[in-house]
C-alpha cells in the first residue's frame, strides 16, 4: 500500500522523534536533578575566588561586591570593575614573580573588557518571587541563606532550596520590634501563597 520511500521517511521521523523525546527527558533530568537544588552543590568557577580570604580573612563586607542587594531583588555578581577596585593595585604574585593563574584571569578579563561568568551556586526555581532588598531590609544576614560563606574557599549551598526551608524562616515568631508594616503580623515574615509566587 505504501512506498518505500514513504515508510523510510516514517521511520526517519520516528528516529527523530524518539531522539528528542530522549533528549528532552535528560535535559529536564539534568536541570531537575536533586543535587542541583539540594544543599552541597558547589560548582567550579571561571576563576578561583576564595570567599575566606576576601569575606573571611579581609573582612569586605558582602555588599561591596554584591551591591545591588540592598536595592533590587537580585543580589548580582560584581563586575570586573569592582574586582579591579582593589586588584590593580594587589596582585598576588607566586614564587618565581609571576601572576597567580586566578589574578592573571582577572587581569586578562579587564584588558580584555570582557565579563566573567559565574555560575549560578544559588538558584531558585523560575517560579518563586525572592527579592534581596526586601530580606536585607528586614536584617535577615545573608548567612542565615546563603550559609557562613566567609568560611568557604568556593561557595557552595548550604541549605536546600525547598520551599519547606523558606516556610521554616517565615513561620518563625516576629521579632520584637517589627516595622510598621509588620506590626500586625504573628510571624516573622507572610506564609501566604503570593508572598514568593507572583
Amino acid at each position: 500500500m505504501f512506498t518505500g520511500r514513504f515508510t523510510r521517511r516514517v521511520h526517519l521521523a520516528l528516529v527523530v522523534f524518539l531522539f528528542s523525546g530522549a533528549l528532552g527527558v535528560a535535559f529536564g533530568a539534568y536541570i531537575l536533578w536533586p543535587s542541583r537544588r539540594e544543599a552541597g552543590y558547589e560548582p567550579a568557577q571561571p576563576i578561583e575566588f576564595s570567599h575566606k580570604l576576601h569575606a573571611g580573612e579581609l573582612k569586605i563586607e558582602c555588599l561591596y561586591c554584591h551591591s545591588e542587594a540592598e536595592r533590587s531583588a537580585h543580589a548580582t555578581v560584581p563586575s570586573v570593575a569592582t574586582c579591579m577596585n582593589c586588584h590593580e593595585q594587589v596582585q598576588k604574585k607566586d614564587e618565581y614573580g609571576e601572576l597567580t593563574p586566578a589574578t592573571a584571569a582577572l587581569v586578562e578579563h579587564w584588558e580584555k573588557k570582557k565579563p566573567i561568568v559565574w555560575n549560578k551556586v544559588h538558584d531558585l526555581a523560575d517560579f518563586v518571587y525572592f527579592d534581596h532588598s526586601r530580606h536585607l531590609a528586614a536584617d535577615v544576614e545573608c548567612q542565615e541563606c546563603h550559609g557562613p560563606v566567609e568560611t568557604m574557599e568556593r561557595v557552595r549551598r548550604e541549605f536546600g532550596q525547598k520551599m519547606s526551608w523558606c516556610l521554616n524562616c517565615h513561620k518563625q515568631a516576629p521579632p520584637e520590634d517589627p516595622p510598621p508594616y509588620a506590626r500586625h503580623w504573628t510571624t516573622r515574615a507572610p506564609t501566604n501563597c503570593t508572598t514568593c509566587h507572583r
